[in-house]
Parts: structure tokens; C-alpha cells; sequence
């Protein structure tokens, strides 16, 4: 017997992630049996009662556990796994339909409205069943003309009955008008077929697996059910944890993912709440939605965090109902190189010679002017030039004179701001004496590449952590979805982010972009990552901080979504020195991992500076735990712990989060001897929301370690941990 062709239904990983972790590793070892041979004895694969059509059976995972599936000939859909009893009664009560008509496919549950006892809410559950935004203008045999009807076996009467038909679960209410087994069976049959394959039978193989096949490949997606794995495949599935291959979406946000827009869109909300999981199904939606038009085109999805878009992209293509190439993943600055290449226009960029151009640069205007005797840092004065300048893409100073520089606590005087342009213009011809430019100035020449071009490079834009996105790469991405019309496009361009999770330098509105998101921002509440006890430590620490937002200011404390999980206090350990530090970490790595629900892949240890990671990554390897950079991780689950800093762990989340060097001066960093107040507490800010963001990462575990005295941010906040010394 070949092996088990096989797909797969959303809700069966979703359904899997529900069970306990042992009962997890069950259903996986089933699937890999399955996989090698449907009808191993262990699993005794048999039709479930209930089913007259015969198509749903179920496989036996343990004493206790099921899992339901469809089957036609040797093609199967994993559609939920559960406790023995819940199987059997949706089983019960659930058929498994095909509609070519209507491109349908899926398991439709019913009740028995002569039930006095069946729940309402099962009704309308039932009902948001139907997929009724995809079948709104066709009936379920709007594929057969009457006179075809009547020649498979109906009579006017029952054709005019048939016509009246909207979902394909109204079919089985046939029975309660008093129609036979066989013309009911009948219609079901004749939905899944049209009318020339039902005159013209397959002579070879079987046509209905055949049929059953085809429907999966054609409409399959459309309706959350996965492409056909390979055996390759499948093993691969089974032999791994089952969140790498489930990407959640809660009911209450799928209206987020299916909305139409006639213009630009935001979802925004606070860590945890989904933004990235709801972007990565709003993209495998758009795919789908887009397949329909003349000239799709391609489906961008972009960030600024350099090592995001690989980790996306392997989360994406492990959606049941992502649509292969239709989406591109590429990080803003790549994304702007590479157009600047494709126009024969490319300038190199070289860190090793833009911080000697600066360098010279300061000497030759900074050192004494109002600037240099402003207590400003140099590296304050160099991200104004790099992330406001530039970063809003001024072209002359009188533009500079008049901007509200969003984002940045300083004040500029007009003799400053008139500096700043002069310091600007010396960086810039000493990077062209080198023969570079800087990475903004990349951002700049693509989008005056793309702004003379002829027609629109993409479809529609998702922009996943807006809020790091300079202006000027806000601009870039809305110029290749807009093209030269310059019209915002119906779903055209999502933005999605969160200001209380900016990690970068300086700030824009989407006012101040020029972009109308009124009555098209979707806000997410529900935190569906962070314990209670994880975000009420991280609010703890953070939440009184002023947040500056794409559209307003608040305080972090006021945005902070609610969580529905407990768990164990975060621990607070102090340590005596770092090699007790270290010791303590890989105590609780190993201890973390002596359980069957966390391996070392799902552990990750984030530190404030690159200088750090190194250092903590030797740390590490000193007690024999096997660990990975974050700059080398491309989303692939691997069995080490990710290392990097609270930059990098953006986007990402670990049901284990380490946060070492918890330390005062350390985290935020200290005020530098000299240092501008107002310049120190827009730092400060800034180092807070990165240390918000690394908190929030966690799932269920948040261990904080210190040498000597706890962060100011700490010490206020222990309350909110268990407090250990080592």
C-alpha cells in the first residue's frame, strides 16, 4: 500500500497545543506511525458511528486520546485531536463536506433543531460555520442546471428545494422534510462532482479520492486546510514539538485578519497580544483574497530588525493555509539595497569607513560650537542626523527649522539645528571622499528609484514592528505598493506596531506621514503570550514610563493587554559574583529542561549589548550549555539556547526567558559624567523599553540574575518576583 497521502486542519495543531505535553508527544508519535503505516494495530484506524458518509474516522493516540480524521481512498485531513469522549460526540454531530460549486471543504458541525436541549450558542456557532462571506452569491448546486438534476434522479419538486440551498449543512435538514436516505446521499455526492464527471465516471483509480484530492489542492487554503504533505514532511512534523508548526489565531482576532479596507491599516497592541501572529494570517488571507485578481502580484512583509524576516518567513510557510511564494520577506535596509542594485545604482556601505567620517566630521564642526558645548554626546548628535534628517528624508535646512522632532526630549535652538545640517553635510562628503554612504542614505536613493517608476512592485505591504521604521522607510514601502498614482490601494499597506516597544532613536506620527488610519485601526487587548505573573512584573518595571506612539502618547501602564494564564513567580537571583552568576543560569537551564515541555531551543538569554553576548555566550559553553547567537538565527528550531541582545529578541518569544547583569548602571545604563539631563532621559527611555520588551518575550518563565546592586528598576519592583540570593 503507498503511503498515506496527508493534510492537515488548522484546528488540529491548535487542538493539539490544548492537550497536556506528554499527550502532545502522543499524538505525534501517532502521526509518525500513521505516517509509516495507517493501519498499524496500535492505532485502529476505524469510521467513527454517527457518519453515514463514512468519511470520518479516528485513530487512537493513547487510552484516552483521539484523533479525528477525514478520508477518501488513501487521502486523509487531521482535523482534531481531544479527549476519547469530546472526539466521538463531534464526530457525532459533524460531517465532512466537499462543495465544487461553491470551492468549499471543511467539517461542518450541525445540532438537531428539534432538540429542545441543544444550546443556542452551538446554533450560532454552527452558523459561523457556513462560510458564508465565501458563498454570499452562490447557491450549493449553482454548478448543476436544473435539467441535470432531473436527469441524476430528481424530480421538479425536490430541484426547487435544492435551488433554495445556501450551506451545505442545510442539506442534511432534508431528512427532517421526510426525503429519503438515498437522495440525500445523493445530493451530497453529486455536490462534490459536476455535471460531466458524474456522466463520464474515472475507468481507472478512484474518482472520488481523486476528486477529494483536487479539492484540497484548488480550495483547500481557502478554508484552513493545508497543502498535501510529502512522507518526508510528515515525519519531519511529528519528530518535532508541536509549536513549531502552529501558529495560533484566536477567534477574536480572525476578524482582524479578514477585514477589508478600503485604505491604509494599523493593528496595533502591547506586547503579547498577536500583532505578528495576526500580520503573518493577514498575509496568508491577503494571498488567498488576491489569487482571485487579474495580476495578484506579490504580497510584501517587511521589518527593521535585520534577523526577523528568516523567522517570519519559516513561520509563515508552516501555516496550514499559507500560499507558497506569494509573500516576500526582506528586512527594510536589504529591501532598499536591493532595488538601488536592480537600478545599476548601488553605493557601497562600509561601517568601517562611515565612523571615520564621522569621527572626522565632529572634529572639523562639533568640537567647539554650541553642539559641543551642549553636553550632547556624539552619538545623540549622530542618530539625530541619521534617524531625524535623514531618517524624515529632509532635503534642505529651512525643512529641518520647521519640524517637530517627535521623539526626541532635547531642544534644538535654530543655531543648533542650522549646526547639525553643517555637521550633516561634512559626514557626507567625507563618506563620499571614502567611498561609501551610510545605511540612511540607502533608504533615500530607493525611494527616489521608486518613485520614478511606472507601476506598482507589490500588491500590498504588511510592515511588522512599524515603530522602528524610519519615515523615510515608511515612505519606501508605500511607494511600492502605491506606485506613481500615489493612491492608497484597498488592502494595500498594513502597519503594525506598538510605540511602548520602540528600541530605536527617534519617532514619527503617522500624521506626519501623511497616512488616514481612521476607522481602519484595529487595537489587540488580550495578551496570549505573558502569564499574569510575567506582565505584572514587566508592567512593574516599566509601565510608568511615557510612551511615544505612531499616533499619541500614553503611558505604558494604560496599554498593558490583559493576560488569562497564571504561572510561577519570576525569580530575582542575586548572586554573590559572575561565576556564581553563571553556575546559577545553568542550574536553572537544566532544570528547566528535565521536563518533557521545554527544551534548550525554547530558552533564550538576552543581554543589553553585544560586548555582553559574547560574553555570556562563552559564560555558557564554560557550563556546558550549547547556545546560538540570535545574528545567527534564521526561525529553524534548534535544540540550543538563543543568545542576543533586547534588540534583537524582538518580534520573537521563548516559553524560558534568562535576563543576566540585571545590574545599577547597567540597566538602563548610567548618566556619563557631562551628559545632558534631557539627553540621559530620552537614553533612558529608551533602555527601559528595550528591557520591557526582553521581559515580555517570555511565556511562562522570566528568571532576572544581579552582582551587587539590583537595576533602580528592579529594586522598586521586587515585590513582583521570587527573591533568591545564590
Amino acid at each position: 500500500m503507498p503511503a498515506p497521502e496527508i493534510s492537515f486542519d488548522r484546528g488540529y495543531f491548535g487542538s493539539v497545543s490544548a492537550l497536556a505535553p506528554a499527550d502532545q508527544a502522543r499524538c505525534n508519535d501517532a502521526l509518525l506511525d500513521f505516517q509509516r503505516n495507517p493501519n498499524h494495530p496500535g492505532l485502529r484506524l476505524a469510521p467513527v458511528r454517527g457518519d453515514p458518509s463514512g468519511r470520518l474516522h479516528k485513530i487512537r493516540a493513547s487510552d484516552n486520546i483521539r484523533v479525528l480524521l477525514a478520508r477518501q481512498g488513501n487521502v486523509f485531513v487531521f482535523l482534531e485531536a481531544g479527549q476519547r469522549q469530546d472526539i466521538y460526540a463531534k464526530a457525532e454531530r459533524a460531517r465532512f463536506f466537499v462543495n465544487r460549486g461553491q470551492g468549499q471543504i471543511g467539517l461542518v458541525t450541525f445540532v438537531d433543531r428539534h432538540d429542545a436541549a441543544a444550546d443556542v450558542a452551538d446554533k450560532e456557532e454552527v452558523l459561523g460555520e457556513r462560510h458564508a462571506a465565501d458563498t454570499a452569491t452562490r447557491m450549493v448546486v449553482d454548478h448543476w442546471a436544473d435539467h441535470e438534476l432531473i436527469e441524476a434522479g430528481f424530480d421538479e419538486e425536490e430541484v426547487v428545494r435544492i435551488r433554495s440551498l445556501e450551506f451545505v449543512d442545510q442539506v442534511l435538514e432534508l431528512f427532517d422534510e421526510g426525503w429519503d436516505e438515498e437522495s440525500v446521499e445523493l445530493l451530497l455526492e453529486l455536490l462534490e462532482m459536476t455535471p460531466e464527471e458524474w456522466r463520464q465516471p474515472a475507468l481507472l483509480g478512484d474518482p472520488a479520492e481523486d476528486r477529494f484530492r483536487r479539492a484540497i489542492s484548488e480550495f483547500g487554503a481557502q478554508h484552513m486546510i493545508s497543502r498535501l504533505f510529502s512522507p518526508d514532511e510528515v515525519a519531519e512534523i511529528a519528530a518535532k514539538p508541536i509549536e513549531d508548526w502552529m501558529i495560533f489565531l484566536h477567534p477574536e482576532q480572525r476578524v482582524f485578519v479578514e477585514r477589508r479596507n478600503d485604505g491604509p491599516a494599523r493593528v496595533r497592541g502591547s506586547a503579547g497580544t498577536g500583532k505578528t501572529v495576526v500580520a503573518l494570517h493577514r498575509a496568508a488571507e491577503l494571498a488567498r483574497r488576491f489569487r482571485e485578481e487579474e495580476d495578484p502580484g506579490q504580497i510584501l512583509f517587511t521589518t527593521f530588525v535585520r534577523t526577523l524576516p528568516p523567522v517570519f518567513e519559516s513561520l509563515y510557510d508552516r501555516m496550514p493555509d499559507s500560499v507558497r511564494g506569494a509573500v516576500e520577506f526582506i528586512n527594510i535596509d536589504r529591501l532598499a539595497g536591493q532595488i538601488c542594485d536592480q537600478d545599476g545604482t548601488r553605493r557601497r556601505t562600509d561601517p568601517s569607513a562611515i565612523n571615520p567620517a564621522w569621527a572626522k566630521a565632529w572634529r572639523t564642526v562639533g568640537d567647539d560650537s554650541p553642539l559641543g558645548r551642549a553636553g550632547l554626546s556624539r552619538q545623540y548628535l549622530k542618530d539625530e542626523i541619521t534617524h531625524v534628517i535623514k531618517g524624515r528624508g529632509l532635503e534642505d535646512l529651512d525643512e529641518y527649522l520647521e519640524i517637530q522632532r517627535t521623539g526626541r526630549g532635547t531642544r534644538f535652538t535654530p543655531g543648533m539645528r542650522e549646526q547639525a545640517w553643517e555637521l550633516r553635510l561634512v559626514w557626507d562628503q567625507e563618506m563620499d571622499a571614502r567611498g561609501t554612504i551610510d545605511f540612511p542614505d540607502v533608504l533615500i536613493q530607493a525611494l527616489n528609484i521608486v518613485q520614478r517608476r511606472e507601476a506598482p512592485t507589490y500588491r500590498s505591504a504588511i510592515i511588522d514592528e512599524a515603530q522602528d521604521l524610519t519615515l523615510t522607510g515608511l515612505r519606501l514601502v508605500r511607494a511600492l505598493v502605491n506606485g506613481p498614482e500615489e493612491i492608497d490601494r484597498s488592502d494595500g499597506l498594513l502597519i503594525v506596531g506598538d510605540g511602548a516597544q520602540r528600541i530605536y532613536p527617534g519617532a514619527f506620527t503617522l500624521r506626519q506621514a501623511g497616512l488616514e488610519v481612521r476607522g481602519r485601526t484595529s487595537v489587540l487587548r488580550r495578551n496570549y503570550r505573558n502569564t499574569r505573573q510575567i506582565l505584572a512584573a514587566a508592567a512593574a518595571i516599566a509601565g510608568r514610563e511615557r510612551v511615544v506612539d505612531l499616533d499619541e502618547e500614553f503611558d505604558r501602564i494604560e496599554d498593558i493587554g490583559l493576560a488569562s494564564r497564571d504561572g510561577a513567580l519570576p525569580l530575582a537571583a542575586h548572586c554573590s559574583d559572575a561565576e556564581s552568576e553563571a553556575a546559577y543560569l545553568a542550574e536553572q537551564i537544566r532544570l528547566l529542561t528535565a521536563s518533557e515541555a521545554i527544551n534548550l531551543g525554547d530558552i533564550g538569554v538576552f543581554v543589553p549589548t553585544n560586548r555582553l553576548v559574547n560574553r555570556f555566550v562563552h559564560r555558557l559553553d564554560g557550563q556546558g550549555i550549547a547556545s546560538r547567537k540570535l545574528d545567527h538565527y534564521d526561525g529553524v528550531p534548534t535544540s540550543e539556547v538563543k543568545v542576543g541582545t533586547y534588540a534583537r529578541s524582538k518580534g520573537l518569544e521563548f516559553k524560558a526567558v534568562l535576563l543576566p547583569g540585571v545590574e545599577a548602571g547597567v540597566v538602563p545604563r548610567a548618566r556619563t559624567a557631562g551628559q545632558d539631563e534631557t539627553e540621559y532621559l530620552d537614553q533612558r527611555a529608551l533602555g527601559v523599553s528595550q528591557f520591557f520588551v526582553a521581559m515580555t518575550r517570555a511565556r511562562d518563565n522570566l528568571i532576572l540574575t544581579y552582582v551587587g546592586e539590583p537595576s533602580e528598576l528592579l529594586v522598586d519592583a521586587l515585590e513582583y518576583f521570587e527573591n533568591v540570593d545564590v
